[in-house]
């Protein structure tokens, strides 16, 4: 065999491998199709979500992905619906709207948009776990002097579920156990008297 019958074979031989590849590449990719909708979900801000996890509604569930410093109080870690985020998404509670929390941005929005493509109305934490955590380590500031009415309102609003989410020690402390009542002593007998 010449060089350029070899140089033409090797040609034709790397043409064929390249597109055998490209075929049985795409075809394997498009079984691992994962349907995201397009539209980012709406936020909701670390002190709203306080608000939401303080009041306990019905109607919505918030999830956390991840732990957090500051303790999520109510919310329902993913793992109670599947030890992946594929589990997770095909269990996720369907007659409820979602709020996600986790410390990675992408993986929360990549969830979220999942839900959505599943037909679930999702929200997601702004700032994720990290902004949950900063806002939770320090009062807000309190507004200016010549602020009105509503503005104070809401600044003790958010004292007050800073200091609930934030602070362990202003936490309402565990319900004890009662004691078990001490069983009533058996009444004595009569005693005998002497002398007579």
């Amino acid at each position: 065999m010449d060089r350029k019958s070899l140089r033409k074979s090797l040609l034709v031989a790397a043409g064929i491998v390249a597109v055998a590849g490209a075929a049985l590449g795409a075809r394997a990719r498009s079984n691992d199709t994962v349907l995201m909708a397009s539209a980012a979900p709406s936020t909701i801000e670390p002190f709203a979500l306080a608000q939401v996890l303080s009041q306990a509604p019905p109607d919505i569930v918030v999830i956390s992905l991840d732990d957090a410093r500051h303790p999520l109080i109510g919310a329902v870690p993913s793992s109670m619906y599947g030890e992946s985020d594929d589990a997770f998404v095909a269990s996720a509670p369907k007659a409820r709207r979602i709020v996600l929390a986790g410390k990675d941005q992408v993986r929360v929005d990549r969830v979220a948009r999942r839900l959505q493509a599943a037909g679930r109305s999702v929200a997601v934490l702004a700032g994720g776990i990290d902004a949950w955590d900063k806002a939770m380590d320090a009062d807000p500031a309190a507004p200016a002097d010549t602020a009105g009415a509503e503005a104070w309102e809401a600044y003790r609003v958010n004292v007050a579920l800073r200091r609930y989410f934030g602070d362990a020690s202003a936490a309402p402390p565990p319900a004890a156990a009662p004691r078990p009542a001490a069983a009533p002593a058996a009444p004595a007998a009569p005693k005998k008297r002497e002398g007579c």
